[in-house]
């Protein structure tokens, strides 16, 4: 609630800055339009701050095209109306009184020269085709680059000065919906009648219908041309950026003068997860089976050469093996010796199986 009232606060005090001093200097003699209204524009946008659209029309497109909150629409458009009411009273109050007596005396609309601060009048000669058709585009230019300037008043008064330089002030000027409305609605508390509204065969509903449908389709082409190729990238972005950094392991170095430096490694190949085969166990001559020693005893040559042999294929050390062959030449083989001075006497499964045969 509290950033839609400011945000309101700040469309109010720059629409009205932004519309005060351009219709002040139409007023000026020799009327430089492209320099009023651009620079009233960056000025204005200056006060209202980057976030701000001091035009109904663009922030209709804004808010279209994702750029700008659907929440803060109505602020928004309180703020650019009542600020454009308070530009025209304050035109009012403050343009030579020549200009003031000459427009409220023209009652029956008949000759509009002083109708320059408060809104736009069609330019000689134009018909409604060509100016719907002026008007469109001029917004769709208009809304685009408001669209990438990122909320850059030097941007934006350029775009404008540009614009008006190329189409001519009744279009520059006339894109602001706000200004066309309140200007005339403060002419005519003064003529007491809505003929300002109606003249020339209600050419007011012009800038006021093509404003809004210019901006509005200047933004959706922004959004569908910029914003959504751009979206797709930042998201193919992220994607690739996570596979990547399953296969960083980050570490860190010291150096000798106490900083630190945090690296990262990409493994080119997926780490290892399988386990490295396990060495071959290793034979347990305490539990051998009485027949096992005499076959190795009898039938294995128990020269250096063969005890290296045997130790490297069966990783044991060679002075083990040697105290296991010492200990076992020592009791016979039908003798087992379970350590500490202690022998059992073993009985051959086989030879017992045949004696019970027999």
């Amino acid at each position: 609630m509290c950033t839609s009232t400011r945000m309101m606060f700040l469309e109010f005090l720059g629409t009205w800055l932004y519309l005060t001093i351009g219709g002040l200097g139409t007023l000026n003699h020799p009327y430089l339009p492209a320099l009023t209204w651009g620079a009233a524009l960056t000025v204005g946008t200056l006060l209202g701050g980057q976030s701000s659209h001091l035009n109904p029309a663009v922030t209709l497109g804004m808010s279209a095209s994702g750029q700008s909150s659907l929440s803060s629409l109505p602020g928004r458009f309180i703020g650019q109306f009542s600020g454009a009411l308070v530009a025209g009273i304050t035109l009012v109050g403050i343009a030579p009184a020549t200009t003031v007596q000459g427009m409220v005396a023209d009652v029956n609309i008949t000759n509009i020269e002083w109708a320059e601060p408060w809104f736009t009048v069609p330019a000689y000669g134009s018909t409604m085709y060509s100016d719907i058709l002026t008007f469109t585009i001029a917004a769709v230019m208009f809304q685009l680059v408001f669209c990438a300037s990122s909320g850059s008043a030097l941007y934006h008064g350029i775009s404008l000065a540009t614009i008006i330089t190329v189409f001519g002030p009744s279009i520059g000027a006339g894109l602001n919906p706000a200004r066309e409305v309140m200007g005339r609605l403060v002419v005519s508390f003064y003529h007491w009648n809505w003929d300002v509204f109606m003249f020339y065969d209600v050419w007011a509903w012009i800038p006021l219908a093509w404003s809004f449908s210019g901006c509005l389709t200047g933004a959706l082409i922004y959004w569908l041309l910029i914003e959504v190729p751009k979206h797709l990238e930042t998201k193919k972005k992220q994607k690739n950026t996570k596979s990547r950094n399953k296969d960083e392991i980050p570490y860190t170095i010291d150096h000798d003068d106490q900083e630190v430096e945090n690296l990262t490694v990409i493994l080119d190949e997926k780490p290892m997860t399988e386990k490295p085969p396990a060495p071959p166990a290793m034979p347990n001559f305490d539990r051998s089976p009485p027949q096992q020693l005499k076959t190795y005893l009898d039938d294995k040559e128990t020269s250096p050469s063969a005890i290296k042999k045997f130790c490297k294929k069966n990783q044991i050390s060679t002075p083990e093996l040697e105290h296991y062959l010492a200990r076992y030449r020592a009791v016979p083989v039908d003798r087992m010796d379970l350590g500490n001075g202690v022998t059992v006497t073993v009985t051959d499964v086989a030879q017992t199986e045949e004696e019970k045969h027999r």
